[in-house]
């Protein structure tokens, strides 16, 4: 089995929540392409953009419902990989001043340049770029305000990438998913229970303003 199929630690679709929704994903489809859109958008939508720690699985992502850029593009591998998609976990240097719009001047916290996570997936004879970190009550919220040049929606051929003016660098694949994970994409952090505590205020900000507070409060006691 190619390396870009294969199952990991973090990548765990064998997972029954992980194999079924993989499952309805390409009911009545055969087309790479199209179980690839249904797959990008499920992931950016159904997932709601929230902070979290960077050592969970795909399925603790699908079960909590929420994730920020390198627990979304996780979740992506492992259901586009469930469904024989070839996918890879990858980052893009962008500067931090990138998400300041959704967490105001606590983007000072982060390194600079940011490896934010993105997702390459084999479709149409070519690694497409995809980022499903921004649902699009978030996006229309915090970003579409500040007029950025950039959208989220794919169309299933070009490459989806946000920040284009905050990228200072070419994108990167990473071979090994666990071991990026477990290095936290080259990002620093807070120690976790720190950065627990960090992850837990900022959610409650933010969810309040895209009413996502009732839907997940469990995660903010």
């Amino acid at each position: 089995m190619k390396s870009t199929l294969k199952e990991t630690y973090y990548c765990d679709y064998s997972h029954p929540e992980i194999q079924n929704l993989a499952g309805k994903l390409s009911e009545q489809a055969d087309d790479p392409v199209k179980i690839a859109k249904r797959t990008f958008y499920h992931v950016r939508d159904s997932i709601v953009t929230g902070y979290d720690l960077y050592r969970m699985k795909a399925s603790d992502i699908l079960k909590k419902g929420y994730g920020i850029c390198w627990g979304k593009s996780t979740l992506l591998v492992a259901l586009l990989r469930c469904n024989q998609i070839e996918a890879q976990f990858g980052t893009i240097p962008v500067h931090k001043k990138f998400i300041k719009p959704l967490i105001g001047n606590f983007y000072h916290l982060a390194n600079s340049p940011y490896n934010h996570c993105i997702v390459h997936a084999f479709l149409n004879e070519r690694w497409t770029i995809l980022d499903p970190v921004l649902d699009k009550t978030t996006y229309e919220v915090f970003f579409a305000p500040e007029n950025v040049p950039w959208g989220i929606d794919w169309n299933g051929e070009d490459d989806c990438r946000l920040y284009t003016e905050s990228v200072v660098g070419q994108p990167m694949i990473h071979g090994d998913l666990d071991l990026t994970i477990e290095k936290k994409a080259g990002n620093t952090e807070l120690p976790e229970f720190l950065a627990a505590g960090v992850n837990r205020f900022l959610n409650r900000r933010i969810w309040k303003k895209t009413h996502f507070f009732k839907h997940l409060h469990k995660d903010l006691s």
